[in-house]
């Protein structure tokens, strides 16, 4: 067991899934859950990937969580046309991997950054790849979270 722990907060497509790659062959760091979120793909659809991936790496033990459908300006999340080009319909380069054999998490993703955020504080690393709508509704709901996690960890992507 790793002291650092993280979670990843994707909208699981073609770049997503190196990342969860990347996360769960990492030696020094614990991948402690994964929050879906909207963006290269609906939200249902960005949260099956990520179960699918990791049960494809054999990380069955990593849960995922549902995160918000849009972003807190709208009431609805359509996907653009350039995400289909880049990664697919399904959102992982229209590969076929086989349904997961387990659920989403009931608990919701902005409750479990909640949740780690209490029992890990400065040993919990968030990597958010896409929209930072449910980070920003945690922050919302326990404006604490800034102050107990205080490395955080950004990635932009340049595609």
């Amino acid at each position: 067991m790793a002291q650092k722990k993280m979670i990843l907060d994707l909208d699981t497509g073609v770049d997503d899934a190196l990342a969860i790659a990347y996360a769960v062959a990492a030696p020094d760091v614990d991948l402690i859950g994964i929050v879906s979120s909207y963006g290269n793909n609906l939200l249902d659809v960005c949260a099956k990937n990520s179960l699918k991936l990791l049960e494809l790496l054999g990380q069955t033990d990593v849960p995922v969580y549902k995160g918000l459908p849009h972003s807190s300006t709208s009431d609805h999340f359509d996907v653009m046309q350039v995400s289909k080009d880049i990664h697919g319909d399904n959102g992982i380069g229209d590969v076929d991997l086989p349904e997961p054999k387990r659920a989403l998490e009931e608990m919701s993703g902005v409750d479990f950054y909640i949740e780690a955020a209490h029992q890990y504080g400065q040993d919990l690393i968030i990597i958010p790849t896409g929209p930072m709508t449910n980070l920003a509704a945690a922050l919302e709901r326990l404006t604490m979270l800034a102050s107990m996690v205080p490395a955080w960890r950004w990635r932009l992507d340049f595609n």
